[in-house]
C-alpha cells in the first residue's frame, strides 16, 4: 500500500515536473517580449530620451508635461467617446442580429460568414477603401449628388466628424466578430426555455429580455469588457484614414507621433504608462462592480 501511495506520488510529482518544463518555453516567450519592454517602458517614461541617443533621467517631468498638454486632453475624452460608441452600438446590434439568426433554420451558416467577413479584411485596405469613399470630392459626395441629395454631402473626415466617421468603418469591422461570438453564446441556451415561453405566451421580445439576455451575461460581461480595455489602444483605422489629425486623435496616435515623428521617446513612453494604468483600472472597477452585482 505503501509502496503504491509513493509510486503515486512520485508519479504525480513526475507530472508537475514535465508540465513546469512545457511552460518554460511561454514563460520565457512572454516575459522577453512583453515583462520586459513594459519594465523598459515605464523605465523610460521617466527619462528625456529621442529613442536613439543616452536616456537622460528627469523624475516626473514628463507626466507634469503631460497633464499641462492640452493635445492629451483631447486625446484622452476622443477615447473616451470611442469606448461609449463600442460598448453600445456594435454590442447591441450583434446581440439583435444574432437573436433574429438564432430562429432561422436554412441559410443561417452563409449569412454568418457574410457578417464575418469584414473582420478579415486588413485594417490598412479597409481604412484606405473607406477614404476613398469619405473622399468630399469623389467618393458618397458624389453619389449623393447623382441622386438628388446633394445637401447630405459633406466633409465625412472633417475635424468635426472624422472621429464619428472613422468609428462607423472599425464598428463595421468589428460587429461581425461579436456576432459570432453570440451565435455560439445562443446556441448553448436551452431551447426548452423558448418553447415553456412559447406556452405562455411570451413575445418575442420578452424571449430576448427574459431569456436570451440573462442566459449569455457572462459572454455580454465579457464582451463589454474587452471592448472598453480595446477602445484605450485602438490605433489602426484612426491612423489609416486620418493620421490622428486634429478631432480625431486618440492615445495611440499622439503616442506613435510623439515617438516617430517628434522624436520624444521618453514623453511617448509616458503616455504608453498611461494607457496601461487606464486599462486596468477599468479592468479592476468592472470586476468590483460585477462582483458586488453578483453578491447582491
Amino acid at each position: 500500500m505503501k509502496q503504491n501511495q509513493l509510486s503515486k506520488k512520485t508519479y504525480q510529482k513526475k507530472e508537475l515536473h514535465a508540465a513546469m518544463l512545457a511552460l518554460v518555453p511561454i514563460f520565457l516567450y512572454h516575459f522577453c517580449l512583453v515583462v520586459l519592454p513594459s519594465l523598459n517602458s515605464l523605465t523610460s517614461s521617466f527619462t528625456n530620451w529621442n529613442g536613439l541617443l543616452t536616456k537622460k533621467f528627469i523624475g516626473l517631468e514628463n507626466y507634469r508635461n503631460l497633464f499641462r498638454d492640452t493635445d492629451f486632453y483631447e486625446a484622452f475624452f476622443n477615447n473616451i467617446k470611442w469606448m461609449l460608441l463600442f460598448i453600445t452600438i456594435p454590442v447591441i446590434c450583434s446581440i439583435l442580429i444574432g437573436f433574429m439568426l438564432s430562429h432561422i433554420k436554412r441559410g443561417r451558416s452563409t449569412l454568418r460568414v457574410m457578417y464575418f467577413l469584414p473582420y478579415v479584411i486588413s485594417a490598412a485596405i479597409a481604412g484606405k477603401i473607406f477614404a476613398a469613399f469619405y473622399n468630399p470630392y469623389l467618393g458618397i459626395n458624389s453619389w449623393l449628388k447623382d441622386i438628388g441629395m446633394p445637401f447630405l454631402a459633406f466633409d465625412w473626415l472633417a475635424p468635426s466628424h472624422a472621429l464619428l466617421s472613422v468609428a462607423f468603418v472599425d464598428m463595421w469591422h468589428w460587429w461581425g466578430f461579436l456576432l459570432v461570438i453570440f451565435m455560439s453564446a445562443l446556441q448553448q441556451i436551452d431551447p426548452m426555455l423558448y418553447e415553456s415561453a412559447e406556452v405562455e405566451g411570451a413575445s418575442e421580445l420578452q424571449k430576448l429580455r427574459y431569456i436570451t439576455i440573462p442566459s449569455i451575461k457572462s459572454t455580454l460581461v465579457f464582451i463589454i469588457l474587452v471592448s472598453m480595455v480595446w477602445s484605450v489602444s485602438t490605433f489602426d483605422y484612426v491612423w489609416v484614414m486620418t493620421k490622428g489629425s486634429t478631432g480625431s486623435s486618440i492615445l495611440s496616435t499622439m503616442l506613435y507621433k510623439n515617438a516617430f515623428l517628434k522624436y520624444k521617446a521618453g514623453y511617448a513612453c509616458t503616455i504608453s504608462v498611461f494607457q496601461n494604468v487606464l486599462a486596468l483600472l477599468i479592468f479592476g472597477i468592472f470586476n468590483f462592480v460585477q462582483r458586488k452585482t453578483e453578491d447582491n
